[in-house]
This record gives C-alpha cells, sequence and structure tokens, in this order.
C-alpha cells in the first residue's frame, strides 16, 4: 500500500495547502490502483432510510440487523480505540457508519485513514445496528472511494462576510446547513403544490418568450441585449401578461405560467433584478372572483406545506413579526389607505403636478430618483409605497388603483377614475398583483397613449404602445381576470427570511476581482450603432440638464479618470496627514473623514482592494470642505492639491465623484468601484454619528444595526444625510444591508484616534 501525506488538523495553514496535501493523497491513490472518481455507486438504501432501518430493528447488534449498500459525504470521523466512528451525509440526511477492526480487520480502517479526508464521498455495504449508547449505525463490511475533494468543507458560517460566501458558494451551504437545505426544498414542494392546485382548477400551464422586442406587461426598467441572428435589440421580458392573455383570447380560457422576469431596477433585499413570478388569466372571471379564489389558494398552501396559520417572519426592523392567515383577509381601497396614513386624497388631485405639491406640503419625502418627472400614478404609487404598505403585516387585499397606475386593468363601471384591481400586501411586501383585465380595444389605446405621453414628459416607467396586442384585442377577448405573484418574495415571507436572495439558490453577485466586462469581443457595427445611439441620447439628456455628459479635457486633466482600484495612490500616509493637518480645522470634519478612512478600509478588505490607498482616499475626501463653500468648486481645489502631490488620477477621480451633483458642470460622474466606494462610505459616516447622537452613551460601540437601518428609512431622520450617497454601496459590489454592517462593525472594532 502506497502512503500517503497525512492533512493537518488546523484551517491555520492555509487552503492552498490543504489542496496540496489533498493531491499527493490523489496520486497516491491512483498509485494505490484506487479509482479516486468512480463513475457510478448502486445504493439499495438512502442515509435516511438506512438510519430509519436501524431505529427500527428489534436487537442491537449486527446479527439482527439488515443488510444495504449506502453511499455519501464524509462529514465528521472519530477514532475510540479499533474502532472509528464516521458521519455519511446525502440528500436525505445523515447517518453513522462504524469501522471495527475486529469485524473487517485493520487494513481497511488504514486505508480509510490514509486517504480519506472530511468532504469526500464514498460507498459502503453493511449491516444495520445500533452502537452501546444507542445510536442507529450501519456497521461496515466493506467500504469504496467514490471521490475525492480537493478543497476543505468550511468549520463554521457566521457573520457579515459569510452571508455573502454562502450565497456565492451555495453548494457549501447547502452541504453545511440542515435549514438552508430545507428551505430550498421547501420552495420546490411550495411551486409543485401550487401548480397542482391550479392544475386541478382547470388551469392550462404554458410557455411564452423571455426575449421580446418591446417591454410590456408591467411598468419597469427592462435588460437590453441584442438577437445577433435577427440583427435587432430585444428587451428580457418583465411580465408575460400579454402573451397569457393572447392565450386566453385563443380558446385557453385558464392559463398560467411559471415565469422567469428581469427587471433592470434598484437591488434591496425585497428585489431581485432576475426574478421567479407565476401569473394566471382566468376567462369570465372578474377581480373579485379573483381575490376569493386567491385566499383560497394561498389557504390551501398554507395548511398543507406549514403546521400552522400563525407564522412567524422578519420584519422591517429585524424583530419577530407574526402574520395571521386565517380568514377572511381584510379588503380596504388605495385611496382609503392613503387618506388614512397621510392626510392626502389623490382623489381630489387631477395632475401630477398637484400631487407632488401636496406630498411636499406634507413634508413626505419619497425614496425613488425621478421625483419632478413622474406621472401622477407613479406618485401616487411612490406615496402608498411610503407611507402605507410598510404598515400592513397581515394578508391584506388593496384594491381601486388609480386608473393611470394601471394601464392594463379594466376601467370601474362606476369610477372612471379607478380600475378593478387588488394587491395583496402582508408584512409590508407586494406578493400579489391582480386585475379585472382590459379588453376593451379603444379604451387600451387611450391608456397607451396616455402612457406615451407621460414618457415624454421624461417618466422612462411606462409601457410603449404594442400594437400587436392591440391587434389581438380587436379580434375579441373575452372578459377575465389576471393574477401575478413573486414566488421568491413569497417563498421568503413563509420561510422567515427578509432577503430574497436566501430563497434563490444562485443569486446574481459582482464577480470578486472583476473590473471589466467578460466579453472583450469588439461590437458589431449594429451594436457599434446601438452604443452610438445611446451615447447621443444621453448627451442630449445632459444638454437639456445643463451639463455636459463628457468631460473636457482640462477638467480630466484635474478630475482624473475612474479606475475600480490602485496599485500605488501615490502618496504616503505621512505625507496625507500632514495634509490633513494643515487643511481640516474643524473637529467634526476631522472625525467625519477620519471615520471614512476606516470604512474605506473595511471595504478595501472586503472587496481585495488595495486597504491603503482606499484608507487615505477616505481621509482626503473632504480635504477643502473648511476653505470652499461653493457646492461647484468643493472638490476642485482637493484635486488641484492632490495633483500636485502626484495623487493617481483614479484617487483624485474617485474623491471628486462623490460630488458629482454640485460638480455636475465639469461632466464628472460616479463610475468605478472605488468612486462609489468614497459616496457610500462619506454618508454612512455621518448617519451613523446622528444614530450615535440619540443614544443615551452616544457611543458607536452601542448602536444596532436594525437601529441604523430603521433611521436610515426615516427620512425625516438626520434628512440631511444624502441617502443615495449611501445607496452607492451597491456600485461597489456591496449590498446596502450588508455594508451596514460593516461600517458598524467597523467602527466599533477600529476606534477613532484623537483627530
Amino acid at each position: 500500500m502506497a502512503d500517503a501525506p497525512q492533512e493537518a488538523g488546523s484551517r491555520e495553514q492555509g487552503i492552498n495547502d490543504i489542496r496540496g496535501v489533498r493531491l499527493q493523497k490523489l496520486e497516491a491513490l491512483r498509485a494505490a490502483g484506487i479509482r479516486p472518481y468512480a463513475d457510478r455507486f448502486e445504493r439499495s438504501h438512502t442515509l435516511a432510510e438506512a438510519r430509519a432501518a436501524a431505529e427500527e430493528q428489534q436487537g442491537e447488534g449486527v446479527e439482527s440487523g439488515q443488510a444495504l449498500t449506502i453511499a455519501g459525504r464524509v462529514m465528521t470521523r472519530r477514532a475510540f480505540g479499533k474502532l472509528l466512528f464516521v458521519h455519511l451525509q446525502d440528500g436525505s440526511g445523515r447517518c453513522q457508519i462504524v469501522l471495527d477492526a475486529s469485524e473487517i480487520g485493520e487494513e481497511p480502517i488504514e486505508q480509510f485513514q490514509t486517504y480519506v479526508d472530511l468532504g469526500d464521498h464514498i460507498g459502503v455495504s453493511g449491516t444495520t445496528a445500533r452502537t452501546k449508547k444507542g445510536e442507529p449505525s450501519v456497521w461496515v463490511g466493506t467500504w469504496t472511494f467514490l471521490s475525492k475533494a480537493l478543497l476543505p468543507l468550511p468549520e463554521k458560517w457566521s457573520g457579515l462576510a459569510d452571508v455573502e460566501a454562502r450565497q456565492r458558494a451555495r453548494y457549501l451551504d447547502l452541504v453545511s446547513n440542515p435549514e438552508t437545505r430545507e428551505r430550498f426544498r421547501f420552495r420546490s414542494r411550495f411551486v409543485k403544490e401550487m401548480r397542482r392546485y391550479l392544475d386541478d382548477h382547470a388551469f392550462e400551464e404554458v410557455d411564452t418568450p423571455i426575449l421580446q422586442t418591446k417591454v410590456t406587461g408591467a411598468l419597469a426598467k427592462p435588460f437590453i441585449t441584442h438577437h445577433n441572428a435577427m440583427d435587432m435589440q430585444c428587451v428580457m421580458r418583465i411580465a408575460p401578461e400579454t402573451w397569457l392573455k393572447q392565450c386566453v383570447a385563443g380558446g385557453m380560457d385558464r392559463v398560467y405560467e411559471v415565469a422567469r422576469c428581469f427587471r433592470n431596477e434598484g437591488m434591496s433585499p425585497a428585489h431581485l433584478q432576475d426574478f421567479t413570478m407565476v401569473e394566471w388569466y382566468a376567462a369570465y372571471w372578474n377581480y373579485q372572483d379573483n381575490m376569493d379564489f386567491t385566499e383560497a389558494l394561498l389557504l390551501h398552501l398554507v395548511d398543507t406545506l406549514l403546521v400552522s396559520r400563525q407564522v412567524e417572519v422578519v420584519g422591517a426592523e429585524g424583530e419577530t413579526v407574526t402574520i395571521d392567515f386565517d380568514p377572511p383577509w381584510p379588503r380596504i381601497s388605495m385611496r382609503e389607505l392613503i387618506l388614512r396614513d397621510s392626510g392626502i386624497d389623490y382623489a381630489e388631485l387631477a395632475t401630477a403636478d398637484e400631487v407632488r405639491a401636496a406630498i411636499r406640503a406634507k413634508g413626505i419625502r419619497l425614496e425613488a430618483e425621478g421625483i419632478d418627472k413622474m406621472s401622477r400614478g407613479n406618485l401616487i404609487d411612490q406615496l402608498y409605497k411610503k407611507v402605507s404598505r410598510p404598515a400592513l403585516v397581515n394578508p391584506t387585499f388593496v384594491t381601486d388603483h388609480p386608473i393611470d397606475l394601471s394601464p392594463l386593468a379594466r376601467m370601474n363601471d362606476d369610477d372612471p377614475t379607478r380600475v378593478d384591481r387588488y394587491q395583496l400586501v402582508a408584512n409590508g411586501w407586494e406578493l400579489i398583483n391582480a386585475y379585472s383585465e382590459l379588453v376593451d380595444p379603444l379604451d387600451q389605446r387611450a391608456r397607451f397613449e396616455q402612457q406615451m405621453d407621460a414618457r415624454a414628459g421624461g417618466d422612462d416607467e411606462t409601457l410603449p404602445i404594442d400594437e400587436e396586442y392591440l391587434t389581438c384585442m380587436e379580434h375579441g377577448m373575452p372578459p377575465m381576470s389576471g393574477w401575478g405573484m413573486g414566488v421568491d418574495r413569497m417563498v421568503a415571507l413563509l420561510t422567515g427570511q427578509d432577503n430574497l436572495r436566501e430563497v434563490t439558490l444562485f443569486p446574481l453577485l459582482k464577480p470578486l476581482g472583476v473590473t471589466e466586462t467578460l466579453d472583450a469581443t469588439p461590437p458589431s457595427p449594429v451594436e457599434a450603432e446601438a452604443d452610438a445611439a445611446a451615447d447621443d441620447a444621453r448627451e442630449d439628456r445632459a444638454s437639456e440638464d445643463g451639463g455636459a455628459e463628457t468631460m473636457s479635457e482640462e477638467n480630466r486633466t484635474l478630475l482624473g479618470h475612474p479606475a475600480d482600484d490602485v496599485e500605488d495612490l501615490g502618496i504616503t500616509e505621512e505625507r496625507a496627514r500632514a495634509l490633513f493637518d494643515e487643511h481640516v480645522k474643524s473637529e467634526s470634519l476631522r472625525r467625519q473623514m477620519g471615520q471614512a478612512s476606516i470604512v474605506m478600509g473595511a471595504l478595501a478588505r472586503k472587496l481585495d482592494k488595495n486597504e491603503a490607498a482606499w484608507r487615505l482616499l477616505g481621509l482626503l475626501h473632504n480635504l477643502d470642505f473648511d476653505e470652499v463653500k461653493e457646492a461647484d468648486r468643493h472638490c476642485l481645489v482637493t484635486a488641484e492639491i492632490l495633483g500636485r502631490e502626484g495623487v493617481h488620477p483614479a484617487g483624485i477621480h474617485a474623491i471628486a465623484a462623490h460630488n458629482d451633483k454640485g460638480l455636475h458642470a465639469t461632466g464628472i460622474r460616479c463610475i468605478s468601484a472605488m468612486d462609489h466606494a468614497v459616496s457610500a462610505a462619506e454618508a454612512v459616516v455621518g448617519l451613523i454619528h446622528a444614530c450615535c447622537q440619540v443614544l443615551p452613551s452616544k457611543d458607536v460601540k452601542d448602536l444596532k444595526l436594525k437601529s441604523l437601518r430603521k433611521r436610515f428609512r426615516n427620512a425625516k431622520f438626520a434628512a440631511n444625510v444624502e441617502r443615495d450617497l449611501i445607496e452607492r454601496c451597491a456600485g461597489a459590489g456591496v449590498e446596502l444591508e450588508d455594508f451596514f454592517a460593516l461600517a458598524i462593525e467597523a467602527l466599533q472594532q477600529e476606534p477613532l484616534a484623537e483627530a
């Protein structure tokens, strides 16, 4: 038997060292004539079945046991005299196996200890029995090597960094955490049971296109792509709605689709850009029939898949909240909700300007961008999301939306300003959106034209006219009601998750260490033309706003160029601190810049960037703030100073870009990961400081994550803090929730030195 090197028990020797040892074991296996990667293995039982058989047998010894063949991944092992106890894991669970030298001899055990590491897969033939302590086990007769793992399994999954690590390496999360496996199995059971219920109620499942030639089905920004063979621009679907309604027009009275959809919108724990939704449409129903069916369907799913109709979930502030699914669920109009929660009666406000003025008069700050260009319907929607939706905990049907928010829904017969529509909301999340569908082609065309007017006014979350769909409508559609539900959001709610990535097996994450696009192929002539047209459009918009989109040579020389990182910032820490002491005098500013430096260092460590450089950017980013009071000059003086010092142009750009609003006329924009990091770090320390001031101790060590999260959402708290700058953390590749935790942890672990 060939000798194999032994792997040290400590992970401190490093992953690469462990891999090197395991590669040597791999060669030793081959030298011993053992295949390290088998092609198959025939099992008679899963590990759960094997454990159950051992639990059910009458006697404890192998003589009364059941012969079987099992396989799995080695998760633990420990030697005790001539016995070796090992836990195997497969998709069904775990079961202990026992290698007993008195039964099989010492050589098989010696081979096991020589070649097998945690994480390897093996096959076993043996007999069920119980240990002296009563543990159901399988006594090994023979074992077979099936697959060699070259990297070790994780030892722990906890803390800030590991949230992202679990999402990046979900396979390790599944191996290590049974609750993760159960959560995704719940998701599978949820979709399977929902399909069964719909099938049992005469619905037919269909597939509709993902690639489309125009945006249709919902108000959202699309992902845009290019179809090379047809040489045309396409969009990824944002909803399957119009296709499914065409199926109903064709005589398929009840249809549904489990559809992957794509919306190029903001990142948050409650929103994914690519997600799974279910939509269905039923001929001859209205939205009242729809509500009745929806309540019955979801109650069936809750009763079938959960043990209680009272479900504990994570609330908006991280607290545990109990949702009661017992019927009947309240039904209340959007108008009543908003009037109750804000004092604004939008039915009395005929235009977008009137709605905007009423919102401002009440001192309500909406979180979305582009408020000044939003249509009336989208303003009402943003107001509802701000003042009403977060307070809806138990399942609630929000009904009767304004007509200009629902271009595909049927006008109410009694009130032409609203539509027959509802949303199901629970725990502040919109779970379901449903209509009595609009089947009047002339009314539909008028709605599309209103949407185009809003688009011309600058609202880009509007629908273009869909002539093909209108043609279908003019051939005749039956009365119908439709329904859409986000699967990710519903599963997150029912499994107590507050982040949709925790119910998505492989969520999209920014690649570590990647600063360029994956495809470096030069664009085709058509793509180049499309890019040029997009550039022209951006320049047109910029000129309308009174500023240039591209920088002049003079500004480029002064303000530098963007880059995600620098190898050498071009200035020593000693010189940077001398500049800091020379130009920064106020104690509050010295504190703010020092804390920004600490947060920048933490971001650099997380993103594997140049920590020393990023820290100095945080220290220098407001170098001229005490001396320059004009917003359109702030950072220009800093750029001049740092340019004379020989600081890297990308570092100067990152500092200047955090004031891109004030320097709009220069054309500078926040582009790179480093740009976004400076903006986010600068703003978040301001919010954290404000949060600390309301604590009895005023000490950051007493600040909790949920408190910071709550204060961030309250726009009236520390209103001077630019929350949109904090959200730029996403541009650096860090989710908002993770960024908050990272910033708090960094400031708690690294007290600020005396300024």
